[in-house]
């Protein structure tokens, strides 16, 4: 057996030999990924999308105004509105807060609109005043909001003048 100097060291020429362990180490190597790898696809598989609002429905879906007296000033009294709210895969949501804005909509009483859905999914809001100032269209921006489902103020309810 020859000796060969290399990088300071003493290496023996033994054409025979080979680095020993390497198939074990790369075989426990291989084996120590595929579970790794199994595992987060487990645990990612059972991960669920998160959940959101779907789809908002009001009846009705505008908002009719009259200017009675000629001022300029258009108003609609007495108006009920139905809200109708449902997750992304169709299902009515329960208890989502319903928030009214916009076109000076209030209640009878002078306060802000705002309700929470029941178990069919539905906001009802009865005796609404609406003033509008113009002839110009404006809208009511629907806000439905509900903890793990987010907050979507996507819905927009016109307010036309007649």
């Amino acid at each position: 057996m020859r000796n060969i100097a290399r990088n300071g060291k003493r290496l023996a020429n033994d054409k025979g030999a080979g680095i020993e362990g390497l198939p074990l180490q790369l075989l426990i190597m291989v084996v120590v990924a595929g579970l790794g790898l199994t595992i987060i696809m487990g645990w990612m598989s059972s991960i669920s999308a998160p959940r959101s609002i779907g789809d908002i429905f009001v009846t009705p879906g505008e908002i009719l105004v009259r200017d009675l007296d000629g001022d300029g000033i258009y108003i609609r009294e007495g108006l009920t509105l139905t809200v109708t709210v449902t997750d992304q895969e169709g299902d009515r949501i329960e208890g989502a807060t319903v928030v009214l804005e916009g076109g000076n909509i209030r209640t009878e009483d002078g306060s802000s609109v705002r309700g929470t859905t029941d178990s069919r999914g539905q906001a009802m809001f009865i005796g609404l005043v609406v003033e509008h100032f113009g002839r110009a269209l404006s809208t009511v921006t629907v806000t439905v909001a509900k903890g793990d489902y987010g907050i979507d103020s996507s819905f927009e309810i016109p307010v036309i003048p007649s």
